[in-house]
């Protein structure tokens, strides 16, 4: 506990002298409880998110028997019939062999069906059975469900003011991102 106090001590002393090497003037630089209320700020969106995520895998986990990426990868090919795994690896971004095992598990479970392309023997085309047609709306419910009881007992204007804030923090990753890049970019020069 101590150790894990002394490191972010130090992120905290990192990111203030980043800024003063970023602004270059001390009047602009925030307070150390502004730091710390960012810093806390992005763990609970972290954590928040972790948890979400958990919660459903656990469900979907013990009313279906498939784990998070199954079910992703059970979503997507729900929206694109008869796509290849090549293209499911490429979605992604795994191994076809790690797509290979897990559309074994699916088919296993009669959720998916496998078929051979009549141009090339080599691919497959891999699209949903009804019973995964039926999981993916159970899903949907499962989801639902536990998104409702995430917002539970807040307002409209709670809500409203959550929107808001999450539209300026995209905005500002997007606009972060840009600068990114353009740095990036002025650096290969």
């Amino acid at each position: 506990m101590e150790e894990e106090k002394k490191v972010e001590q130090l992120e905290v002393v990192d990111l203030i002298n980043s800024q003063e090497e970023t602004k270059g003037n001390s009047d602009n630089l925030q307070s150390d409880e502004s730091i710390l209320k960012l810093k806390e700020s992005v763990e609970m969106f972290r954590r928040t998110d972790r948890m979400h995520r958990c919660l459903f895998e656990k469900r979907t986990t013990e009313l279906f028997g498939i784990h998070f990426s199954q079910h992703m990868t059970l979503m997507f090919i729900s929206r694109n019939e008869n796509v290849s795994q090549k293209t499911i690896a490429e979605h992604f971004q795994i191994s076809p062999s790690a797509v290979a095992v897990m559309l074994k598990k699916l088919e296993a479970k009669n959720l998916i069906l496998r078929t051979t392309s009549d141009e090339d023997s080599r691919r497959n085309h891999i699209r949903i059975t009804d019973e995964g047609l039926g999981m993916v709306s159970e899903t949907h419910k499962l989801f639902t469900e536990i998104d409702y009881s995430m917002f539970e007992g807040l307002s409209d204007s709670e809500m409203d003011a959550f929107i808001g804030c999450l539209e300026k923090i995209q905005q500002n990753l997007k606009k972060a991102e840009e600068k990114l890049n353009n740095t990036a970019k002025e650096s290969i020069k």
